[in-house]
């Protein structure tokens, strides 16, 4: 199946995903773990050593940007979604 359709079957649905998402992304740390993954597939490892934090934390912050639909699991690691690549680029002014 394509990324899209994915992504389009995985979209934010009204207004309580948006919201979800939109708190979610609201703390600074998850943003910078988004802007990590949308360099490139990373391992929980990785996000962790970056940015000083143990593994479980790590691997919290990466679900809630998985439950926001903005990371997915991807091989061994995580990466952006076009939602979160979106994000990204329209709201935190990055590509």
């Amino acid at each position: 199946m394509p990324p899209e359709k994915i992504d389009r079957e995985r979209s934010w649905e009204g207004p309580e995903g948006h919201r979800f998402a939109l708190e979610v992304l609201q703390l600074s740390l998850r943003r910078r773990m988004l802007q990590l993954v949308a360099g490139g597939v990373k391992d929980a490892g990785q996000i962790g050593e970056a940015l000083k934090l143990s593994p479980s934390l790590a691997g919290y912050h990466l679900s809630m940007l998985e439950k926001a639909l903005v990371i997915e699991r991807f091989e061994e690691g995580w990466r952006a979604t076009s939602t979160g690549r979106l994000f990204l680029e329209k709201v935190e002014g990055r590509a």
